[in-house]
């Protein structure tokens, strides 16, 4: 699938030597058209770059989205008598004679079957109203408001109210300033969402007003700005007279940017007023070329020709055949002056189609399902393809569009000769100018003969409105963020005071070839004058082309236009998953998790790493931390490593500092130069904290024991004293000052956890008997070595020996008497001990 865009130079395409390549951009309207799909016709090679493709809903208006037109017809005296008027005499009709040499410009009243005509071609959602002006304005019939036009029935029932005037001679003004305002007025108060606007205002002759009337002109083209600012669209037409020539060098003032129909006789009033609907509906084709004396046309299936109304003077269509079949046609509007005929629906195969007629004015109006669509540069009127659209001067456009309805596969050809690059999905096309044209004329398929489907779009260069300029990326500044993601800015330039910004990029792999793959596409966020995308990953050893198409308004009129930069990588090795700061405190236990790569055509053997850490205060390189890391680099895909730095255990406290470096080798084990991300160099940091331990007690008390007289009674006693680590626990060393008691002994035993919190058990002993006393010392205690603390670090201790206590708890012995010698009594003491 070719991605290229060709530019046009003057001539035939074979000529066209000089051509440019573009390999980009098309408004976000196309982006839903464009997913990834669009390019899985090209077969990736192995270093291909996966499309970063994002899906975007499409902005453009359905050819079947219902209008509202205001038709405002002049009805002044110049229509139906001679003139200019005779002053103090009636005016009258032919034959015209002095001081009335002029004849009527519409004697036969064709602006209402004009009117009529295109009431006919409506759609039934379209609304549809007519007024008309003189000395006063009105709305004409049934259809002095909008109207829907609904079913063959009720469009019978409006045309039939619109008549012309029946008497002319209070009439002899042309007030458009009183029409446009009617105009104006319908439109507001029956605005509805989802409905563009458009007045179809048709005049012969000047702006003229009774005296006292004020000056027409100015509120003329105050109110023509009032219509542009609510975005109705006003198609002006001027009907010449056979004698005076063509007026209306006041509307051409007031429309230089879009221009002013002329209608030569009033026949061709029925042709102007077609071909003006084709314009608001992008699905008609007006068919006028004619042979043999008749009206010839071929119809394809991938048109999908849903209608065909032929017009002529009323009684002139004699015979019309498919492919020399004869045909039936119903005849769809009562009108004195012309007839039209509609093809039955069933009746629209393809084929040779020839109508046969006794008058060369008539035409055909075809509705097509297919149809080409401009949608860069877009239409200033949003979703109104018929409004002029607008470019910065000096700077050829970009023309994006696209094939729309079954022939969508079709080709696009530009002003006949040259056919539009294919680009993307859904046959969207484009071509880069190298001239700044007026008109662009775009055909779907390549017919030569009707049916073409043809449209033609006016485009104007204005030299007050700025272009883009691309922000990011600049050849001094790639915009590389530092998790690899492309900072694409675009805007416009500075001091553009430009509103409702809206921007889409493109981004191609520049190949050794023309065949440029999209890789990625997005709309921008704007915001500040400025459009900006973060999205986008671009890879090492590559080079892209990126494309902006930028659109937004000033004073109320929308242009856009487009800008391109290139973005170039070195080749590189990559390392990702690795945290933005390297905190060795941090690091997991089993190291880092990266992932390995490469963004290069050249083979790479492996990838190495290193470490050197040193004291922050001394600067001494801290021995014993080391890095042991030697990765293959893969030839395609990744590979899953860790980062680990070993002996950082052995630090003492302390603030170090230092790096890891890395290096990239060819399968030789030479080292190469490639780029290394995120570098070659990652500094490191690790600050080592004075290991503590808190103790969490003001004393240590081992309890009572009580006193035993047997010779082997000893202390036994222990108890449990929590501990709180600051980091990793380690081993506490306690050593007992001179205690009060002889033989006393304490001693530690390993730490603990009990009910959730740690503990360090003590244990008390003595080597012999102990008097009854309270047994009291210190505690001191200290880590593995200088670099530990403990707090406090010292307790004091005791341990009570209770001494046997007794009382006599009864009452008087009662021992009676003893009278013989060696008489015994016996008698209970009760004694009571503690």
């Amino acid at each position: 699938m070719n991605q290229a865009l060709t530019s046009n130079h003057t001539g035939v395409r074979a000529g066209r030597a000089s051509a440019k390549r573009l390999y980009a951009v098309v408004l976000g309207a196309l982006l839903l058209a464009m997913g990834p799909a669009a390019f899985s016709a090209r077969a990736a090679s192995p270093a291909s770059v996966v499309p970063q493709l994002i899906q975007q809903p499409v902005e453009t208006g359905a050819p079947t989205q219902p209008i509202d037109v205001v038709v405002v017809l002049d009805d002044s005296g110049s229509m139906a008598t001679c003139w200019p008027w005779p002053q103090g005499s009636p005016p009258f009709a032919p034959p015209c004679r002095a001081p009335s040499e002029n004849p009527p410009s519409d004697p036969g009243e064709l602006r209402y079957s004009a009117a009529r005509l295109l009431l006919q071609l409506a759609d039934a959602d379209d609304r549809v109203a007519v007024v008309r002006f003189d000395t006063i304005a009105e709305g004409v019939g049934a259809m002095g408001s909008l109207q829907r036009v609904g079913d063959g029935a009720n469009r019978q029932q409006l045309a039939a109210t619109l008549q012309p005037p029946t008497d002319y001679i209070p009439r002899g003004y042309t007030r458009i300033d009183l029409g446009l305002e009617l105009a104006l007025n319908l439109i507001e108060s029956s605005r509805e969402p989802g409905r563009n606007q458009y007045v179809l205002l048709l005049t012969d002759g000047e702006p003229t007003a009774p005296a006292g009337s004020g000056q027409q002109r100015p509120r003329i083209a105050e109110l023509l700005d009032t219509l542009r600012a609510d975005h109705v669209l006003v198609f002006p037409v001027v009907l010449c007279n056979a004698t005076a020539g063509c007026s209306g060098e006041f509307l051409r003032e007031q429309f230089a940017d879009f221009g002013v129909k002329e209608a030569g006789t009033a026949q061709d009033l029925l042709q102007v007023f077609s071909e003006i609907f084709t314009l608001m509906k992008p699905d008609r084709s007006l068919i006028t070329n004619r042979g043999a004396g008749a009206l010839e046309f071929t119809t394809r299936a991938p048109q999908g020709v849903q209608s065909v109304a032929l017009v002529t003077p009323r009684g002139s269509l004699t015979a019309l055949h498919r492919d020399d079949a004869p045909m039936i046609t119903s005849s769809v509007l009562n009108d004195p002056n012309i007839d039209v005929n509609v093809l039955e629906s069933g009746s629209l195969s393809e084929g040779a189609w020839t109508a046969q007629t006794n008058d060369p004015s008539g035409f055909a109006v075809v509705q097509a399902a297919s149809y080409p669509e401009l949608i860069n540069p877009p239409p200033s009127l949003a979703n109104s393809q018929a409004s002029v659209r607008y470019y910065p001067a000096g700077k050829p456009p970009l023309l994006i569009a696209r094939a729309v309805g079954p022939g969508s596969g079709e080709t696009l050809i530009y002003n006949g000769d040259t056919e539009m690059d294919i680009f993307g999905q859904d046959n969207t096309r484009a071509l880069l100018l190298s001239e700044e044209p007026e008109v662009v004329r775009l055909q779907l398929g390549a017919d030569t003969k009707p049916l073409q489907l043809v449209r033609s779009f006016r485009l104007e260069a204005r030299p007050d409105l700025p272009t883009a300029e691309v922000f990011l990326p600049l050849p001094t500044n790639p915009g590389l963020l530092d998790d690899g993601r492309a900072r694409l800015q675009v805007g416009f330039g500075a001091g553009a005071n430009v509103a409702n910004m809206a921007a889409t990029v493109y981004v191609f792999e520049a190949g050794a070839g023309e065949d440029r793959p999209l890789v990625y596409q997005a709309n921008m966020a704007c915001a500040g004058g400025i459009c900006g995308d973060e999205a986008f990953k671009p890879v090492d050893g590559r080079a892209y082309q990126i494309y902006y198409v930028v659109q937004g308004e000033i004073d109320n009129v929308r242009f856009s236009d487009w800008a391109e930069a290139a973005l170039e990588l070195a080749p590189a090795v990559y390392l990702r998953g690795l945290p933005a700061q390297l905190d060795l405190a941090q690091m997991p236990a089993e190291g880092w998790p990266v992932e390995l790569g490469s963004g290069t055509q050249e083979e790479i053997g492996s990838l190495a790493a290193s470490i050197v850490l040193r004291n922050g205060e001394t600067g001494e390189v801290a021995e014993g931390v080391t890095l042991d890391f030697v990765e293959d680099v893969p030839e395609q895909g990744t590979a899953q490593a860790a980062l680990r730095v070993l002996g950082l255990e052995t630090l003492r406290p302390g603030a170090y500092e230092g790096e890891i470096t890395l290096k990239a080798t060819n399968p030789a084990g030479r080292p190469m130069n490639v780029n290394i991300r995120p570098g070659e160099t990652l500094p490191v940091h690790l600050t080592v904290e004075r290991p503590l331990a808190r103790i969490d007690a003001q004393a240590v008390d081992f309890g009572e024991v009580l006193f035993d007289t047997s010779p082997n009674f000893r202390l036994d006693q222990s108890a449990l004293l929590p501990v709180a680590f600051a980091g990793r626990p380690f081993k506490i060393t306690v050593t007992s000052g001179d205690p009060s008691c002889s033989s006393v002994r304490i001693v530690t035993g390993d730490l603990a956890e009990q009910d959730g919190r740690t503990v360090l058990p003590l244990h008390l002993t003595s080597a012999g008997p102990v008097q009854p006393a309270t047994c009291t010392g210190t505690l001191t205690f200290s880590g593995p070595n200088g670099d530990y603390d403990v707090v406090p670090n010292q307790v004091a201790w005791q341990s009570r020996v209770a001494s046997v206590e007794w009382s006599i708890v009864g009452g008087d012995l009662h021992l009676r008497d003893l009278q013989d010698a060696g008489a015994r009594v016996q008698e209970t003491v009760l004694v009571r001990f503690n």
